[in-house]
């Protein structure tokens, strides 16, 4: 089974470009996840509630054929893989008035509170039967690897703005701090992220401070960004397109 939902691009999510930000576009899907896991019983408060677990995010990835503009009205369908493995992949079409636009893939896992072990879905009966059945694909999200040559470019802290109902730096913001440390702002005029990458590694809280740091391989810019300790809190990368008419 899928789930359907449609977003209207709306002024508040648009870049210097006038295309919609790569923040934005991770706040739709990451949205269309959680009212997809509702559809049957799984939203982040209805496993807390039932069995005291809750979803993370472990990875995301987006590619663009084109930019959102504004007004597009952006479809996303998505469905999820089930299966037996801790790690579970959902997939999304993004479709602009019933035309594909590009694709997206994250994966998530259920964490149990009480003992922050990982539980795989397959335990949880609200899931049964609800895959995507034909529409699951074989691709693999691993983690990046970035290039050995980085070099820091700022020291971001973390503020109040940053954060969400769980406390820590919300999902969509690291997308942010990608695009600023590669200086986006300085792009050719028609440019646009065509494709995102991101990997969630630890939790980040307002106060905390990361140093991010970037690198190059080709067309593809890696940002990590680390703590005061040296340990990655999040790693990504990112490629531009253009504008074509």
């Amino acid at each position: 089974m899928y789930f359907e939902t449609t977003y209207t691009v709306d002024s508040r999510d648009l870049d210097c470009f006038n295309f919609c930000r790569a923040s934005a576009l991770l706040g739709y899907l990451q949205d269309a996840a959680g009212l997809a896991a509702g559809e049957f019983g799984c939203t982040n408060m209805e496993m807390v509630d039932k069995y005291g677990h809750c979803w993370m995010v472990v990875r995301t990835a987006y590619t663009l054929d084109r930019p959102l503009v504004w007004r597009d009205k952006l479809t996303l369908r998505t469905w999820h893989r089930g299966g037996d493995k801790p790690l579970m992949y959902r997939d999304f079409d993004l479709l602009v008035d019933g035309a594909p636009v590009g694709r997206a893939l994250s994966i998530w896992t259920l964490v149990n509170l009480a003992d922050h072990t990982i539980s795989r879905p397959n335990r949880f009966p609200e899931f049964a039967g609800t895959d995507g059945g034909d529409l699951i694909r074989d691709s693999k999200l691993p983690r990046l690897k970035p290039p050995a040559d980085l070099a820091a470019v700022e020291t971001r802290t973390l503020h109040y703005s940053d954060t969400d109902g769980n406390g820590h730096v919300n999902n969509t913001r690291y997308a942010d701090f990608l695009c600023d440390a590669a200086g986006l702002q300085s792009a050719p005029p028609g440019s646009f992220v065509r494709a995102l990458h991101i990997d969630y590694l630890h939790e980040c809280r307002a106060g905390e401070a990361l140093s991010l740091l970037l690198g190059r391989d080709g067309e593809t810019v890696y940002v990590l960004g680390r703590d005061g300790q040296g340990e990655t809190r999040f790693q990504g990368s990112l490629a531009l397109g253009e504008n074509t008419p």
